[in-house]
Parts: structure tokens; C-alpha cells; sequence
């Protein structure tokens, strides 16, 4: 018996569900890139960043002080590589074969090297500087975000081995 030619087509172009965790992190990892784009905007043109400045919140003080660079490489240009790199890990995962075995691990163990360096630098601010920067707040907020989605997303993918 013959298959018809929608039948041919299935079998061709299998259905692919819409992994909503992925557009999600690819969401997060994109509002990554704008804040620590703006960021690094703000520290190669050596303009200031727009900030409450209400005394606690102080982001000049933040992103002048010896802690800001690391090796010379200021954290704002480090956050805005991690978040690129992030985001260009989850575009290509369904486009690169390695990438669709490695992708959700790559991403996962980024994002978690993202938590703890920004967890690092936000004891820091806490402790040190005595003073916050509100946009290096919501870059440790949309890192971790991304973190713990990647983490599931992780985790749901290795499930069925478990079984």
C-alpha cells in the first residue's frame, strides 16, 4: 500500500514541539545582552549609566571602583560576552548537531559561572563598596533567572535516561 502525500510529508518534516523553555531563556539571555550592552556602552565611551543615585544606590561608585575590571577587562564587557555567548548557544541549538547533545549543558554551566562570579561581585558592592548598582542588580537577577531555566531545561532533558 502506498502512503499519501501527506503521509509522505510527515514522515519528512516531523512535528517539532515549541520548547517554551528555550524562548524563555533566549527572552532572559536577551535583556542580559541589552543591560550589559548598555553597560559596556557606558564604560568604553566613558559616559555614566542613568541611576537613581539615592546614596546607597550609587553606580558610579560601583563601576569606578578596582573591583569593576578584572585582568584589565572591565566585568560590564565580561557580562555582555557571557550573555552573548548564552544567547548564541540557545539560537543555535537546534541548528548544530553538537549543540543539540551539548547546547542545554553549555548554557546551564555559563549561567551558573555567571550566579556565582556576579554573587562574588554583589558581596562586594554589599560589603566593601557600601553601595549598589542597580543595573548590575538586575544583570545578577536575569543571570540567575537564566541559571535556574537552564537548569530545568537541563534536567528535563536528561530525564529520560533516567528511566
Amino acid at each position: 500500500m502506498g502512503r499519501t502525500k501527506a503521509q509522505k510529508l510527515e514522515v519528512a518534516a516531523p512535528s517539532v514541539a515549541l520548547d517554551w523553555l528555550r524562548v524563555i531563556a533566549i527572552g532572559i539571555a536577551v535583556l542580559g545582552v541589552l543591560v550589559t550592552g548598555y553597560l559596556t556602552w557606558a564604560e568604553v565611551t566613558g559616559n555614566e549609566t542613568i541611576c537613581a543615585d539615592t546614596g546607597l544606590i550609587n553606580c558610579e561608585t560601583v563601576q569606578t571602583s578596582t573591583y569593576s575590571s578584572v585582568f584589565g577587562i572591565p566585568v560590564a564587557v565580561l557580562g555582555f560576552v557571557g550573555f552573548v555567548g548564552m544567547l548564541a548557544l540557545l539560537l543555535l541549538e537546534d541548528q548544530v548537531p553538537f549543540l543539540a547533545a551539548y547546547g542545554r549543558t553549555l548554557v546551564f554551566g555559563a549561567a551558573l559561572f555567571g550566579v556565582l562570579f556576579q554573587a562574588y561581585l554583589t558581596v562586594i558592592e554589599a560589603t566593601v563598596l557600601e553601595a549598589w548598582c542597580q543595573w548590575c542588580v538586575v544583570s545578577f537577577v536575569l543571570v540567575t533567572l537564566l541559571c535556574g531555566v537552564s537548569a530545568y531545561r537541563l534536567y528535563r532533558f536528561l530525564q529520560p535516561l533516567r528511566s
